[in-house]
């Protein structure tokens, strides 16, 4: 659900952005779209231009329990068609007394609207007696309608003509205002309504029409004005066959799916003649039509055993089922995991299962011969025919070149509309990528681990080795000299336990190794210079020679002691999205303090660990950084912390800036093509 409210969303924004709103009307934005997507305007109209009786009637039949079902055949009005776009809410408008024509028979459904005008129509569809307010007209009406909160937002003042945003807006005010019954407007239609903010996405969802499914060339009852395929912008509206569809006539918008699921059927729930649900490839899928329903029930011959495709729609809901020829497939990826379990179901035997991360972004979880050996990491290809499911190593397909600026080419080849990008790493992680993620990147032959074209030879499918390094845990380390604690306090009381002084090695760690805040102060002054900073971090043996240089005058004893430590497993206490966390390790890493990469394989095991590259940011941009005229890309999940009094608080962009703040970026520098963005952001409050 949350993925269908929030494409319905981009497409009310998409639809919206036709309408041409003057600069001053921002905050009508909202009522706009909810107009558009509740049928009352389109995209071809002016929001500036000045509000008709008969627009007026379009968005009181849209706000109102007549929505979807205003009027009648005919007209009442002789200047008004009865085939007319308007005649449907001007005959409902009319007929529930929220607006009257003149004694002449006519509507006059192009005459402008006067904010009196606008707010009287107002106050009739909440159900208000004008006759009985105090005052008289237009003074009562303008007076009532400013305390029920109608006017808010509203610039136009008595006498003044409506815009057409001022009149969605107006009638969008109703909803969180009071009826003349005491209830709230919009609650009474089957709008949340809280602290004055309604949430219409659950009542717009029902102006969605579909599931279908495409045969090719399928026609569209009007042009759309956007298209999203997998929930992303997309230029081309064409339907490829088995693609399922869905659209909203008010937006102009299609919405268009191409997910597929395919293996053997291992179960259904809650019963194999009625299934609400199916588990295909180890991934278990909502059942959201009663013909898929049906060619999974045991009743008609489906069900566990029987080798189908799903065609996933929204949300990832089962559309439809194909079977046969129909259902087959093949997908790549690599592989996260593999385990061997006991099975009886014939007798005792041993049964392997392979879970693999697909360039669609589904994991699948495939059962293959006991005795194959696919190690995690490894590329391979699944097909799923009329025998069933089958797992084979593939051997790597390189390609290298400039990724183009508009995420539409990899060097001198085309990519697909639906082209699927997976980065990986060699312990089996795996993500899905955006094109435009890439743009402007060259990568190298390295870079590309395997691709395949379809038949306009274009790459639809692109798995790449480690490009943008958002496969890796990014967070911050706890100083140094707290990892030293535990051990320099064994080390120490084996060596007095030995007849030795003891608590030598404690004080010779701690003058050696830097805090945090040696640190952090160190790249604010300028006195940890970014060369030092990349040498001393290399390895663990790099740490290991600066401290035998900064303890030279000290025991070989108690050095070996140390050096023996630097070579031994660690837990270091990390902060990491907000949270602590610590990570055990069997070895130590080159990592100090401050901004870390964790690489992990897909079981969540620490494989490796690296330091993050300290950058002084002079200002900050959208979604950049400057230090000393270099800029940084920040990246889209970053995580920014205070530091104060030894301890990083977790907080947002918008609380910090270069004024007030020193700002510290920590970047990935692990050589990524499209990698070198600023992961994590410390404040230090001047």
């Amino acid at each position: 659900m949350t993925k269908r409210i929030l494409a319905l969303l981009l497409a009310v924004c998409a639809a919206c952005a036709l309408l041409a709103l003057p600069a001053s009307a921002g905050g009508a934005n909202t009522a706009v779209q909810a107009a558009v997507m509740l049928g009352a305007l389109d995209g071809g109209q002016d929001a500036a231009a000045p509000l008709t009786r008969g627009q007026l009637a379009e968005l009181l039949a849209a706000f109102s329990p007549y929505r979807g079902s205003a009027g009648g055949a005919g007209s009442l009005f002789a200047d008004v068609a009865g085939d007319s776009e308007a005649a449907p809410a001007i005959r409902t408008a009319v007929g529930q007394g929220w607006m009257s024509g003149y004694s002449d028979g006519t509507f006059r459904p192009d005459d402008p609207v006067t904010l009196e005008g606008g707010c009287a129509a107002a106050l009739n569809l909440l159900g208000y007696d004008v006759t009985t307010l105090s005052g008289s007209f237009p003074d009562a009406q303008l007076n009532k309608a400013r305390a029920l909160g109608l006017r808010d937002g509203i610039a136009a003042k008595q006498g003044d003509t409506l815009t057409i945003a001022e009149g969605a807006q107006l009638v969008y005010n109703a909803l969180t205002a009071p009826t003349a019954e005491g209830e709230v407007y919009g609650s009474t239609l089957g709008f949340a309504v809280a602290d004055g903010q309604v949430d219409i996405s659950s009542v717009l969802l029902e102006d969605v029409e579909g599931p279908f499914v495409a045969a090719g060339g399928d026609p569209l009852p009007f042009e759309p004005a956007a298209v999203y395929r997998n929930d992303e912008a997309a230029a081309a509206a064409a339907l490829a066959p088995y693609d399922v569809y869905y659209y909203n006539r008010n937006a102009r918008t299609l919405w268009v799916y191409t997910a597929k699921a395919a293996g053997r059927v291992t179960a259904v729930s809650p019963s194999a003649s009625a299934p609400a649900s199916v588990t295909v490839a180890g991934t278990a899928y909502t059942i959201g039509t009663s013909e898929a329903a049906s060619a999974l029930s045991s009743l008609n011959g489906g069900g566990v055993g029987q080798v189908v495709t799903l065609l996933l729609g929204m949300d990832d809901e089962v559309v439809r089922v194909l079977t046969g020829e129909a259902a087959d497939q093949v997908f790549y990826g690599v592989v996260q995991s593999s385990s061997r379990s006991l099975t009886e179901a014939n007798g005792a035997d041993v049964r392997q299962a392979v879970t693999v991360a697909c360039t669609d972004g589904v994991t699948r979880t495939v059962s293959v011969d006991k005795s194959l050996s696919l190690p995690a990491g490894w590329l391979v290809e699944i097909t799923v025919d009329e025998n069933g499911e089958s797992v084979r190593a593939i051997d790597e397909k390189q390609t290298s070149g400039l990724f183009s600026a508009d995420g539409t080419a990899l060097g001198g080849m085309a990519l697909a509309a639906d082209v699927e990008i997976l980065d990986t790493t060699g312990e089996g992680m795996a993500g899905t990528v955006r094109p435009s993620r890439l743009a402007g990147v060259t990568l190298s032959g390295g870079d590309v681990r395997y691709y395949t074209t379809n038949e306009a030879g274009e790459i639809d499918r692109l798995i790449l080795d480690n490009v943008t390094g958002d496969l890796w845990t990014y967070g911050l380390l706890d100083d140094a000299r707290n990892l030293t604690d535990a051990a320099a306090a064994a080390i120490d009381g084996t060596d007095a336990a030995a007849g030795g002084t003891g608590g030598s090695l404690s004080s010779l760690a701690d003058s050696i190794l830097p805090s945090t805040s040696d640190i952090l102060y160190g790249i604010i002054d300028g006195s940890i210079l970014s060369t030092f900073w990349e040498s001393l971090t290399s390895s663990p043996s790099s740490i290991a020679s600066w401290a035998l240089s900064a303890a030279a005058d000290n025991t070989s004893g108690l050095l070996s002691s140390l050096l023996g430590w630097l070579g031994e497993g660690a837990s270091y206490v990390c902060t990491i999205d907000g949270e602590n966390a610590t990570l055990n390790t069997a070895v130590k890493y080159p990592v100090v303090a401050g901004g870390i990469a964790v690489g992990k394989n897909a079981s969540g095991t620490v494989t490796s660990m690296r330091q993050l590259a300290p950058v002084l940011i002079d200002a900050l941009g959208a979604a950049s950084a400057m230090s000393g005229g270099e800029r940084y890309d920040t990246a889209d999940d970053m995580q920014v912390y205070l530091w104060y009094g030894g301890q990083y608080f977790a907080t947002t962009l918008a609380q910090v800036n270069a004024e007030d703040y020193y700002l510290i970026g920590w970047r990935d520098a692990m050589g990524c093509a499209a990698g070198g963005k600023i992961r994590v952001l410390v404040a230090v409050k001047r």
